[in-house]
């Protein structure tokens, strides 16, 4: 039974990973409209199994107004909904709050964070 919906917001992402199967990396385009969202959101109303949806891509901070307009509707429909991203606006404790700080506002039920070696060019420094 079908129970989430993943939106693939958009194939633009900061970095450009060996691994990635979708082949998301800087200016590969490809992003969801605002239009689109809503045309999806009211197909997902007429499966009732579907209780989650989750924005990544990509990267979907990199279009966060729409990527914060989509949590709002799901939201509205009473949806669950996550995030997947690669951390990339996380550059100080005070930034990571002013982006995340929407997303509480929205009652983000997760967000998953890939940030390691894999999914960076550069070399993590430890904590």
């Amino acid at each position: 039974m079908l129970s989430g919906i993943h939106f693939l917001l958009t194939y633009d992402c900061t970095n450009e990973c060996d691994h990635c199967f979708l082949q998301c990396r800087p200016n590969a385009g490809g992003t969801f409209t605002i239009a689109q969202l809503r045309d999806v959101f009211d197909e997902i109303g007429k499966i009732k199994s579907i209780d989650n949806v989750y924005f990544e891509g990509g990267e979907p901070f990199l279009y966060y107004q729409l990527m914060l307009e989509g949590i709002k509707m799901a939201r509205e429909k009473g949806l669950k909904a996550g995030i997947v991203t690669n951390s990339y606006w996380a550059t100080s404790v005070e930034d990571a709050e002013l982006w995340l700080a929407p997303l509480k506002d929205l009652q983000i039920d997760n967000i998953g964070f890939s940030a390691d070696e894999y999914h960076r060019s550069e070399k993590l420094d430890d904590p």
